[in-house]
């Protein structure tokens, strides 16, 4: 009776032991397969993650990206009439003609004078103010520099009335019913006899009948 009881005893033991050995693998966390231990009750319990809102695009802006605007270049001819502004062009590219850069400001090439009784402004180029840079300079010779006269004739009309070199170039309207043009001429352009053989002559102009007509020439002898 004696053994029955130790062999009851022992049995008891070891279902105790087993008890134990079960409870206590219930309370181990059990392994993920990525390696990570996982508590199988707080996984249960916790909502899944909300999952990331998406991204919502900027609205794309309809008015156009600006556009930069440059400052419009001056025109160097504004004012002036075609014939005159013409003229100014024709002197420009015998400066290009001879491998050079035309270089002159606006409102100080092309002079309004008055020389017709119309009372219309008239014009006059003196190349006095235009130079040729870096090349050969073609409306300067011995005999002077190149002056442009347009006298008008009637409304927006203009001839060119005086085209060529002189070594000097005056407009004298002071006190004149009729102004008068004066030139200081090379001698090639003076058509007197000189028998001293001067080099130059003072020629004068008047504006008569729709010309330009020499009205005295002498010699210059200073």
């Amino acid at each position: 009776m004696a053994l029955e009881g130790a062999h009851a005893g022992g049995r008891g033991r070891s279902l105790a032991a087993a008890v134990l050995v079960v409870a206590l693998a219930l309370s181990v966390p059990v392994a993920r397969a990525e390696g990570g231990p996982v508590d199988v009750a707080a996984s249960e319990a916790a909502p899944p993650p909300n999952p990331p809102a998406p991204a919502v695009p900027a609205p794309a802006s309809s008015a156009p990206s600006p556009t930069p605007v440059s400052a419009a270049a001056a025109d160097p001819y504004a004012g002036l009439p075609k014939v005159v502004a013409r003229a100014v062009q024709e002197l420009e590219a015998e400066c290009r003609a001879a491998e050079g850069r035309p270089n002159w400001k606006p409102g100080t090439l092309a002079e309004v004078v008055n020389v017709s009784p119309d009372g219309r402004p008239d014009y006059l180029i003196d190349t006095h103010a235009i130079a040729c840079d870096g090349g050969f300079t073609p409306w300067i010779g011995s005999d002077g520099f190149r002056h442009i006269l347009f006298v008008s004739t009637g409304p927006g009309r203009w001839v060119r009335a005086f085209d060529r070199a002189a070594r000097g170039f005056e407009i004298d309207n002071k006190g004149r019913k009729v102004p008068q043009v004066i030139v200081f001429s090379h001698s090639a352009y003076c058509t007197r006899p000189n028998p001293e053989r001067y080099m130059r002559c003072t020629q004068v102009y008047e504006w008569r009948r729709g010309k330009l007509r020499k009205i005295s020439e002498d010699w210059f002898t200073d």
